[in-house]
């Protein structure tokens, strides 16, 4: 399977940050960030706000949440921005993997913040817009979706949504997750696997009684 798979209900993909940014863009942009370079931040946000929201509110179906989610990504970047470190031909990679490392550790948090309260999210006016499927046989809502995304370890997870939102190949995704590229196939595989057998199950449920 490759790249984003078609929905007439979203828009279409954009390219991949990698293939906007090169390694050398990269560490001038970072370099300059570091100095406080006004328009480096401004290139950087460009770059960056869109995927990462689409990432956090993927996880969280709250888009009120996701946009200060997302907000918070950046606060954090622009505090921790002198502590990354990057260097040869990877250097955009790494540094695309370190910002999404910041927005999955923040999702991880609000995982655990809504389990401390308890508290059932109200569905969004999205829940119900038909989104791309694993597979050409499903017809899924978002909150389908997501429901059984949620049930995925937090790695299957990263994995699936940089390699299908975001575009990303194995090698780059091992790259950014400090991972081998056969375990960034592996967790594909059972990502997929798990969530063929989470989305199978509630269709199977809807076709039972029917005859064939």
């Amino acid at each position: 399977m490759t790249g984003r798979l078609p929905d007439s209900h979203t828009p279409k993909p954009m390219e991949t940050v990698t293939a906007l940014l090169g390694a050398e863009e990269a560490r001038e942009l970072v370099n300059a960030a570091r100095r406080n370079d006004a328009r480096a931040w401004a290139r950087l946000y460009a770059l960056y706000a869109d995927r990462v929201f689409r990432y956090i509110y993927y996880r969280l179906n709250d888009r009120a949440r996701s946009e200060e989610l997302t907000g918070e990504v950046f606060l954090r970047l622009v505090e921790n921005i002198k502590t990354f470190r990057g260097g040869g031909n990877d250097y955009a990679t790494i540094f695309t993997g370190w910002i999404f490392s910041i927005a999955r550790n923040l999702v991880t948090d609000e995982y655990r913040r809504r389990q401390t309260r308890a508290e059932q999210e109200t569905e969004t006016d999205w829940s119900n817009e038909c989104v791309p499927s694993l597979d050409a046989d499903f017809q899924l809502d978002r909150a389908a979706l997501q429901q059984a995304m949620a049930q995925l370890t937090e790695e299957q997870q990263t994995v699936l949504l940089l390699r299908f939102e975001e575009g990303m190949s194995a090698t780059q995704i091992a790259r950014a997750l400090g991972k081998t590229e056969t375990a960034v196939k592996g967790l594909q595989l059972r990502g997929l696997a798990a969530l063929a057998r989470l989305l199978g199950a509630p269709r199977a449920r809807r076709n039972e009684g029917v005859s064939p």
